[in-house]
């Protein structure tokens, strides 16, 4: 899928969520051991290719260290990026 058919939505979550993996020094590998998510999910999540569930945001903030709504406060950062 290019990027031109990506939602903006799911692009903007997927920078938010690389930029706290980014701040904090973790691997994509390291943030899958520690939120018992597929690395493989966390890969497309940063891609934009999926949307995440609510226990999946709660799942990587907690191995974040951070609120959930630190990450959507970051997505909603990024969405005004966007536009």
């Amino acid at each position: 899928m290019a990027n031109s058919e990506k939602s903006i939505e799911l692009l903007a979550f997927g920078r938010a969520l690389r930029n706290f993996r980014k701040e904090k020094k973790l691997t994509q590998d390291e943030l899958s051991l520690y939120s018992r998510v597929d690395r493989s999910y966390i890969s497309e999540l940063e891609n934009g290719e999926k949307a995440p569930s609510l226990l999946t945001i709660t799942a990587l903030a907690r191995a974040l260290h951070v609120k959930p709504s630190a990450l959507i406060e970051d997505y909603e950062r990024e969405m005004k990026l966007d536009t």
